[in-house]
């Protein structure tokens, strides 16, 4: 479990390559921050011009404030462009990680993880990373708005200054107490969202299954509770983070009350002094020259440097962004507590799980294989499983021979199959091609040589061609149209677009039969030396099951194949049978030896004759 501190610095990693866009986005949120609070002075110098009527002043003070804003706009277009290019970039390659690493782990990984958390991780998580990169820049433009703000208040007055000052440790304790409890929230709002994603992942890929059994309305209910679950968790943290910006302003409110309150009886008592200044003049002016005009009245100055009416309406407008900011910065806590969440879902639920199938060190490369394949005392379990499935497998198949696993559902075979690809590797034991350890060789030229059809074809939502042309992308169009004849898919050409024909998602504009004929030239187009037929005709009709048994004749010629059969009659003619029961051989033979022995096999056979099935 990785802390806080940690997750930081693992983000801070990714903005690392890109720090010349983030310098440049966050130099102009420096820059907005300094103009916006500069307008304080325009407001003092503008304020005050109107009251002394010096109307050269005010038409200078206009144009500037034009002149200004113009700029303010180009700061702030570019804090937003850029840091928008940082935070998308981000994504991008955080994305782009997430997907590679999820190739690159074993099956187990996934047979632990529910597919909506998974998907969860990339439409949820990441997006809330992206968020937090763009929040660097009130991140930034916060303390410098807090500092300069800050000068300005003592600028205009030290004492209102320190007075103001009072009031920043209850927003900061404020900000302290909800920010930890959002942080807490956010964790469960990114679990919720999984769950619902989840839902929606497995019925949108079980919709056949529900409207089978007319179960929409429980399927609704169901998505509807889960819905609403995370609906009640985002506004658990809604009602925490919305409280943060009107709690610090209201603080703020007192701080400014009160400003308003002393500041104003300053500025009286500095008015009172102007106006003493005013009248003086005018006694001694009147008195000197009592039959001349009045001279142009001076811009009088108060001796003791009091507040004037601008310089009050600056120190308020100073305070009311210091208030503003300390509300950004409960954002920039909601966030950042939202981030710190969605980052260990990421690490700790996908990048930092090692895959346990990997190559070892000094692993090389398979050569060409002639296909032997043994098997020697194997045995496996999963994970953390006391006993294992599988136990002291050992058997030869020689190149080209037809090896058949039978043997009731449960038993093992499938698990004994995903051996031979390293999808899983042996507890004990070891498995050997052409006489090398597999754990030896690199496990993509082992896989590339290594062909299976399994009972459920998974089709790509592509055209025809690049189903079939998937293990091999730079077939020609001859040798496409080839596998495609020798998997007996003829049917192709009377398609409208025969071969560019798009077969939609997971093939389901096929039927089941024109599915596995596809897997079927998807496999004769790869040409490997070893074939692995999970069940490959157990769920088609007789007349599909020919054509498809015709195609698979076709694919095992010259190829060693082990075959996981449940009809006993589509591999009579295999070189060897191993009847597989709780995870051991216990028959090996031929058909004819088998039947002739009256053991297990002889009894599958028997029942399976009579329309029996196990």
């Amino acid at each position: 479990m990785i802390d806080d501190k940690e997750t930081r610095l693992r983000l801070l990693r990714y903005l690392k390559p890109h720090v010349p866009i983030l310098i440049g986005g966050l130099a102009c949120a420096a820059m907005t921050a300094t103009i916006t609070v500069g307008i304080a002075k325009f407001i003092e110098l503008a304020l005050d011009a109107m009251r002394s009527g010096n109307i050269d002043m005010m038409t200078w003070m206009c144009i500037s404030v034009v002149a200004v804003f113009f700029v303010k706009g180009l700061f702030s277009f570019g804090q937003s462009y850029l840091l928008s290019l940082a935070a998308n970039r981000v994504a991008t390659e955080l994305r782009d990680e997430i997907y590679s690493h999820l190739h690159h782990l074993s099956l187990a990984f996934f047979n632990k993880r529910r597919t909506g958390a998974i998907l969860s991780t990339l439409t949820s998580d990441v997006p809330v990373l992206q968020s937090a990169a763009m929040s660097l820049r009130d991140a930034v433009a916060a303390p410098i708005t807090i500092v300069i703000s800050l000068a300005g208040l003592f600028y205009y007055s030290w004492r209102l200054a320190l007075i103001s000052l009072i009031f920043i440790p209850f927003m900061a304790l404020v900000i302290q107490k909800i920010g930890r409890r959002i942080r807490s929230i956010a964790g469960d709002v990114q679990a919720k969202l999984a769950d619902v994603t989840t839902i929606v992942e497995e019925t949108v890929s079980g919709v056949r299954i529900i409207k089978s059994f007319a179960t929409e309305d429980r399927e609704i209910d169901r998505f509807s509770g889960e819905n609403h679950k995370t609906m009640k968790a985002v506004m658990r943290g809604v009602r925490k983070s919305s409280l943060l910006r009107p709690l610090t302003e209201f603080i703020g409110a007192f701080g400014i009350a009160l400003v308003l309150y002393l500041g104003g009886r300053e500025v009286v008592d500095t008015n009172k002094r102007i106006a003493i200044q005013r009248l003086e003049f005018y006694k001694r002016e009147v008195k000197a020259h009592p039959d001349s005009e009045l001279p142009r009245e001076p811009d009088f100055k108060d001796t003791k440097n009091g507040l004037t009416q601008g310089g009050l309406m600056a120190f308020v407008y100073l305070l009311n962004a210091l208030a503003r900011t300390a509300g950004d910065i409960g954002g920039i806590v909601t966030i950042n507590g939202q981030a710190l969440a969605a980052s260990k879902r990421i690490f700790e639920g996908i990048l930092d799980i090692e895959s346990d199938i990997q190559d070892r060190p000094g692993a090389v490369a398979l050569p060409k294989l002639v296909g032997q394949l043994r098997f020697e005392n194997v045995s496996f379990r999963y994970g953390e499983a006391d006993e294992n499935v599988l136990r002291n497998i050992s058997f030869e198949a020689r190149p080209g021979e037809v090896i058949a696993l039978v043997g009731k559902s449960g038993s093992g075979k499938s698990t004994l199959v995903d051996l031979i690809p390293r999808f899983y590797d042996p507890t004990e034991g070891r498995i050997l091609v052409d006489g090398i350890d597999i754990r030896d060789v690199k496990i993509d030229t082992l896989r590339r040589q290594i062909g299976t059809v399994p009972q459920e074809t998974w089709l790509f939502a592509g055209t025809l061609r690049d189903n079939i042309a998937y293990a091999n992308r730079d077939a020609s169009d001859e040798e496409v149209r080839a596998a495609a004849y020798a998997a007996n898919a003829t049917y192709i050409e009377s398609m409208p677009q025969r071969f560019e024909t798009v077969v939609g998602e997971r093939g389901i504009r096929l039927s089941g039969g024109e599915r596995q004929r596809i897997a079927i030239a998807r496999a004769i187009l790869m040409n490997p030396r070893i074939l692995i037929l999970d069940e490959a005709t157990s769920s088609l009709d007789a007349s599909s099951e020919a054509l498809v048994q015709e195609a698979l004749d076709q694919l095992m010629k010259g190829r060693t194949t082990i075959v996981i059969a449940h009809r006993l009659s589509t591999v009579v003619n295999a070189d060897r049978i191993l009847v597989i029961g709780d995870g051991e051989i216990i028959e090996m033979g031929s058909h004819r030896d088998l039947v002739a022995a009256g053991g297990k096999y002889a009894e599958l056979y028997e029942r399976q004759s009579k329309g029996f099935e196990d």
